[in-house]
């Protein structure tokens, strides 16, 4: 009996490794692998380089001169009797930064696009007028804006975006030259890996969950914890032996590789875990299905303590278990009315009447009588 259910858990622990880590693998792809950039922390962007380096990577920089919010990003939600609302989740900022070119005695100006929630609005405002005093003081004596550290995903601009870019330029009258370098870059700090920085979390949590679960599992490939149950049960029970239980296994009727139905016990697999039920407890077995979204196929089995258990059968298993049970448990109500269902919740004494006091009054049971 142990080596079988031992079998039985180190598959389904592998099984659990297998797909736990095939589930986290998949959400790391989803997410293009970034949490390994966040991880490792944003790289630093040199602005004079080629845009390309960057290209999809987790960055930082810290960002210069605001000069305008060139896109207002909003969510338009359609209310269920009719209207809609509309609410803004962030701007796109037209930036630049300023490099000094001393062979040239010149500044080189490079523009590009930072996208920003909107809770920094106000912040951003402020920089914006900061900048243009700056950028149009004559004297000498403003100081520049202090510099705005930002950590997002350097990505081309969409064609859309692009445009408005574009757009911006030639409203502030700017064009490309040899001092004004022009790239059609945002870095967005609302997406991460390509998905909302939230979801990005939720999926990364949900891949951390799966991979201690596969180490769970790991461990229990090599432990005992399946026995667990069954130890429990002889610790509780002194007059029942490891032997004697191995002994009706060894004659139970096998249902579905996992489900052993004795006269004395029934074990059973749940998940990686062997389960115990002695049957002298039983007293009511049927069959349950609900269909639709959550779906369930299972036996249920009740205790003269009122306690439930539920185990995962089809249809024809559960009656072929329960066949065996109605041969070898005198004392088991089997079937399902609502009748019984009622009695037992309501009348639970005039329930065991019914099957269970009288089978275990006369001996007909086999097990000591009342």
């Amino acid at each position: 009996m142990v080596e079988t259910l031992r079998k039985k858990a180190r598959k389904s622990n592998m099984l659990r490794v297998i797909f736990s880590v095939i589930g986290a693998v998949v959400l790391l792809a989803v997410t293009k692998f970034a949490i390994f950039d966040v991880i490792t922390g944003p790289t630093k962007l040199d602005i004079t380089q080629d845009p390309e380096t960057y290209k999809g990577k987790y960055v930082t920089i810290d960002a210069e001169y605001f000069l305008h919010d060139y896109i207002e990003h909003t969510t338009t939600t359609k209310r269920k009797y009719g209207g809609s609302t509309t609410s803004t989740n962030g701007y796109s900022y037209l930036v630049f930064q300023s490099v000094d070119d001393y062979e040239k005695e010149a500044s080189i100006w490079y523009f590009y696009s930072i996208y920003l929630d909107s809770n920094r609005e106000d912040e951003m405002a402020v920089k914006i007028d900061e900048a243009f005093e700056y950028w149009n003081d004559e004297s000498g004596q403003v100081a520049p804006p202090q510099p705005v550290t930002v950590k997002g995903v350097w990505n081309p601009m969409d064609a859309q975006t692009e445009k408005y870019f574009r757009d911006a330029l030639v409203n502030l009258e700017i064009t490309e030259t040899e001092f004004d370098k022009m790239y059609f870059y945002e870095l967005d700090t609302k997406n991460i890996g390509g998905v909302n920085s939230l979801l990005f979390w939720v999926l990364m949590a949900s891949a951390a969950g799966l991979l201690v679960f596969a180490a769970a599992s790991g461990v229990g490939f090599f432990s005992d914890g399946y026995m667990k149950s069954i130890q429990k049960y002889l610790q509780k029970d002194s007059s029942v032996s490891i032997a004697a239980i191995e002994e009706d296994f060894s004659q139970a009727h096998l249902v579905e590789k996992k489900v052993w139905v004795g006269k004395k016990w029934t074990v059973y697999m749940e998940g990686n875990a062997a389960r115990i039920l002695p049957n002298k407890d039983l007293v009511w077995g049927y069959y349950y299905q609900r269909t639709g979204r959550h779906s369930v196929s299972e036996m249920r089995l009740f205790t003269r303590e009122k306690k439930v258990f539920h185990i995962g059968l089809t249809e024809n298993s559960t009656q072929e278990a329960l066949g065996v049970y109605g041969q070898q448990q005198p004392q088991m109500v089997i079937g399902y009315s609502g009748d019984l269902e009622k009695m037992y919740n309501k009348n639970f004494p005039e329930f065991l009447n019914l099957k269970y006091n009288p089978a275990m009054a006369d001996g007909s049971a086999g097990y000591p009588q009342l």
